[in-house]
């Protein structure tokens, strides 16, 4: 029972939470989806049992089934306990729990009768079904689909049918001694108990039991019927994508440690042919990526790629403010271009928004990062290929002498300084502490485009405190970024949340005279385009500071307090 309830707990934090919209809905809604959850497992763990014992045969039919018995058991306890509440207003599944859960003790406690497992839990196939039927109702599937048809149907023959699986295989064996023990006595009355329960559902459900099975209504297309499913399939397959295209640059950076110690492995007299396989396969890998000529700017050979580029931009519904043609209105072909845009967050995917739609406009934007990021194997190559340069002064000075499609760059100045600097209650920029970027487009007349990323800093939780300081420093050290960090579920997939870019009013730096004038005109358009959409994106009241600027206290919930180191004036 602690188990389920842990589990419980393990898809609440995982997979429940994160996805609740605002405002949260009642407690109780969480509840029973939950609760849904756990029987949908239980149900899917025993019906792939129940197959396996099936196919096997006879010989092997009790092999395991005290041990499934036993997580059963700890399912139907925790279901007893979450389902207190209702003893006095709706006992009839309580009662059914109850019943269940005093079979399987009473089969738990006696030998030799493991082999019942299997006709008492046949129970799980009509639940699994019951589950099915709640999530096409949950989609929205009409009633007069066929499927949903045939789905009432199989549920209603299987929960008949394994509601009576017991009965004629306890008349065929019941002269068996290991029938006849006492501590059966109590699993028999409790199953017949349970039976008397399904009966009377049966029976007061009669009276609806055609129109269940045969509903009427007009009919849908398909569709029409399947337009919920088909939009959360290929939401799902764009996360995907996303999460496929971050995790091959995150492996990036393992793929030549990974080759050199497979490489050793492989050396080794006793290694397997396999291994050979593999290490000498990726070690072919980075000489091949590092001996091949690297892409200099963005290649116009990645313009058919475009819709696949553009999976990150719909994996989070990216927007420009004030419009979408922010793009088309503020860039033109004979101008030369700097897009600084923060905060860099853990990972700027918005990065990647706005240069997908650059190049959709027929531009071949330069995008300015680590230069850690270029020698990664693989993924260099390909950042390179769709504009990647190395953040460094003369890099800067070859992106802004080019001209149209190449007369746009992206730079992030904030960098891995804004990396250590989220908040969850308050935006945080470092741009303030930069003007090397400024400088530079004044030196070459550069426009200067100020963009704000809304989002962008709460796609992943990252350390702070003293152990992200720590990481700040080695980060800085090493010139890359490195930090803990985890996304959705605890994995590389940001979390679910939409990003947008607020573009501020251009400035031509051409029109005025020093470096710090310029600065405090790009600080000041980008303040006015964060607080002029931040509540079209949802953020009213969420503030904007930068380093330097005094910020509110941290907001610290129950959990600080409980971990923190106590002060003494407190003890």
């Amino acid at each position: 029972a602690f188990a389920w309830y842990a589990l419980r707990l393990v898809l609440r934090d995982l997979f429940i939470a994160p996805n609740l919209p605002t405002p949260r809905p009642p407690r109780v809604r969480v509840k029973v989806f939950e609760l849904h959850a756990l029987s949908t497992i239980h149900a899917v763990a025993w019906v792939v049992l129940l197959f396996r014992k099936f196919r096997c045969g006879s010989g092997d039919f009790s092999k395991y089934c005290s041990r499934a018995l036993v997580a059963s058991l700890g399912y139907y306890l925790h279901d007893l306990w979450a389902l207190r509440s209702t003893t006095l207003q709706h006992p009839g599944m309580l009662l059914h729990q109850a019943t269940m859960a005093t079979t399987i003790a009473s089969l738990l406690r006696s030998r030799g009768v493991s082999w019942l497992a299997a006709p008492l839990m046949s129970y799980a196939i009509p639940t699994l079904l019951r589950e099915l039927l709640s999530l096409c109702g949950t989609m929205g599937l009409p009633a007069t689909r066929p499927e949903v048809r045939s789905l009432r149907i199989l549920w209603f023959s299987s929960f008949v049918v394994s509601k009576l699986a017991l009965v004629p295989m306890w008349l065929r064996y019941s002269h068996l001694p290991e029938l006849q023990q006492p501590t059966l006595r109590l699993g028999k009355v409790s199953y017949l108990a349970s039976l008397g329960l399904n009966l009377q559902l049966m029976v007061s459900a009669a009276k609806d039991l055609p129109r269940f099975l045969a509903p009427r209504g007009a009919a849908v297309r398909t569709r029409e019927a399947y337009e919920i499913p088909i939009t959360l399939a290929q939401k799902a397959g764009i996360i995907a994508g996303a999460g496929a295209l971050l995790l091959t640059v995150f492996a990036s950076y393992l793929i030549a440690p990974a080759a050199a110690v497979l490489s050793v492995m492989a050396l080794r007299k006793r290694s397997s042919r396999n291994l050979r396989i593999v290490a000498g396969a990726l070690c072919s890998a980075v000489v091949v990526d590092r001996l091949a000529p690297m892409p200099q700017e963005c290649s116009t050979t990645a313009v058919p790629f475009l819709p696949i580029l553009r999976l990150g931009a719909k994996a989070f519904k990216h927007r420009f403010y004030p419009t979408n043609d922010s793009v088309k209105e503020i860039f033109k072909k004979d101008g030369k271009y700097v897009i600084a845009v923060t905060p860099h967050g853990f990972f700027p995917w918005g990065v990647g928004s706005l240069l997908v739609e650059l190049m959709a406009q027929g531009y071949l934007p330069n995008f300015l990062g680590a230069s850690v990021l270029g020698a990664l194997p693989l993924a260099g190559r390909f950042l390179r290929w769709i504009g990647y340069r190395p953040a460094t002064e003369s890099e800067v000075h070859r992106c802004l002498e080019k001209k149209y499609p190449r007369n746009v760059t992206i730079i992030v100045p904030g960098g891995i300084k804004e990396m250590f600097c989220i908040r969850k209650d308050v935006e945080i920029s470092a741009v303030n502490l930069r003007t090397g970027f400024v400088r530079l487009a004044k030196e070459h007349g550069a426009t200067i485009v100020p963009g704000y990323m809304f989002g962008s800093s709460q796609l992943y939780r990252v350390a702070d405190g003293p152990l992200g300081q720590a990481f700040e420093v080695m980060s800085r050290t090493l010139r890359t970024s490195i930090n803990l960090f985890h996304g959705w579920g605890g994995t590389l997939l940001p979390y679910p949340l939409q990003l947008a870019t607020a573009l501020g009013e251009p400035i031509d730096t051409r029109e005025y005279d020093d470096v710090p004038t310029i600065h405090r005109k790009f600080l000041q358009n980008l303040r006015e385009a964060f607080d002029r959409h931040k509540a079209d994106y949802g953020w009213p009241n969420r503030p904007l500071a930068f380093v330097g600027e005094a910020l509110p206290q941290p907001q610290v919930d129950a959990l600080t307090g409980y971990t923190g180191f106590p002060l003494r004036s407190k003890m």
